[in-house]
């Protein structure tokens, strides 16, 4: 067992991160805080205010990623900027505490839910670009797989502890109040401390490479990460198509919570229940993703996945059973961490590792330079006609935009692992 976690310990820290980062945008942005806050801190228009405050973080992110990739590749710095951003994420979240159940505290809950958004998203521009230090060509998938999957295990911990200990005993624990909502607030500090202890791994075990040179600026490696984008055939239509499926992912995780609480009247509870399942969902389909990605290569398990996801959110879109929802979106679960899996692959397996920061800042501006269109129009849709349902149909759009644009060309040389299906 100890030679087995020597042999494998960066992939272990690697892993670790999704691990400990995942459970904070869980709770927080999905299923726990973002349900109080748009059904009890502001219930007549918190999904509208929820919707752009996520949309806001989403161009700060795309303005801030591209360059900040840039610095930790000039610096071969990845690991310090994932630090810092990782300390500043925690803290705003941590901050949520004091958040009572009454509108005069919606100012604050936007700012902090912005500052942690933010942070934490931009975290995974430096984070991506770690997965070549920790991988090789031939277990990529499988590492970038099991990495996603450890992230949607911890989330499914995560809320069953929130629930178990914090939300549905009588009495709650530490003297927490319930009137005023302390055993719902308390899961922003208990996020932020599972962030702080299963994080401190990934610092001690992975170690980056390829230094790059300290007197090329930063506006130099930008461009070279652009060229070098230019450079792979297919890769700058493949974050185009990336922004619009990017844009329906951050409908589905932002509001998912919200749809059902909304549409088909779950409680506190049953969403946590409800994130729970979809986290498991979630889970085995990036468990699995390993190996049909090594195995067949990283587009079409991508482009498989999109499909299949249009299909499952038509259907939660339109169906109005409660049990048929639940069906549904528990195979939709299944594809959502495929999605984010194989994109990251694909993109790790036909750049420099020299530039892999600089290229993932690029990668974070196709998830980011368009999401806040999806959450501004779902806060649009949903003033305008007062129904989240309508509004979530935002999502399945986007992603149909996003399959076309993929289209049916891979990037780059054609993937090993394509060859070995063939």
């Amino acid at each position: 067992m100890l030679n087995y976690l020597k042999r494998y310990k960066p992939q272990i820290g690697y892993a670790l991160y999704d691990w400990a980062s995942s459970p904070i945008p869980a709770l927080h942005t999905t299923f726990i805080f973002a349900v109080y806050y748009t059904s009890t801190v502001s219930p007549e228009n918190g999904s509208a205010e929820w919707a752009w405050m996520n949309a806001l973080a989403a161009i700060t992110i795309a303005c801030i990623c591209p360059f900040m990739g840039a610095i930790s590749d000039r610096a071969a710095s990845r690991k310090t900027w994932l630090a810092v951003f990782s300390v500043v994420g925690g803290i705003a979240t941590a901050l949520l505490w004091w958040v009572e159940p009454d509108i005069s505290w919606s100012w604050y809950a936007l700012i902090f839910s912005f500052i942690s958004v933010v942070a934490l998203e931009s975290c995974f521009t430096f984070y991506n670009a770690l997965l070549s230090s920790v991988s090789t060509p031939a277990n990529i998938g499988k590492v970038s797989g099991f990495a996603w999957a450890s992230g949607y295990f911890a989330c499914i911990f995560s809320l069953l502890i929130s629930l178990v200990v914090f939300i549905q005993p009588e009495t709650p624990p530490f003297g927490l109040d319930t009137a005023s909502a302390e055993h719902i607030r308390a899961t922003m500090p208990f996020a932020t401390l599972w962030f702080i202890v299963f994080g401190i791994p990934t610092f001690l075990w992975v170690k980056q490479s390829h230094t790059v040179e300290k007197s090329a600026s930063v506006l130099d490696t930008l461009k070279a990460g652009v060229r070098t984008a230019k450079s792979v055939p297919g890769l700058l239509k493949f974050l185009v198509a990336r922004m619009c499926y990017a844009d329906a992912l951050v409908v589905l995780f932002a509001f998912g919570g919200i749809y059902a609480a909304r549409v088909f009247g779950f409680s506190q509870n049953e969403v946590i229940v409800f994130g729970i399942a979809m986290n498991v969902s979630a889970g085995l389909g990036s468990v699995a993703v390993g190996w049909f990605d090594d195995r067949y290569g990283s587009f079409r398990v991508l482009r498989f996945s999109l499909i299949c996801l249009i299909f499952l959110a038509f259907s939660i879109v339109m169906v109005t059973d409660k049990y048929l929802f639940w069906v549904g979106a528990l195979c939709l679960g299944l594809f959502v961490g495929p999605i984010q899996s194989a994109s990251r692959t694909l993109v790790a397996s036909v750049v420099p590792k020299h530039q892999s920061a600089s290229i993932f800042g690029l990668y974070m501006i196709s998830g980011k330079a368009t999401s806040f269109v999806g959450p501004f129009l779902y806060g649009l849709i949903f003033i305008s006609f007062k129904s989240d349902r309508a509004a979530m149909a935002v999502g399945l759009v986007f992603l149909i935009f996003g399959l076309l644009l993929l289209g049916k060309k891979s990037l780059g040389p054609s993937e090993p692992s394509h060859q070995n299906a063939s």
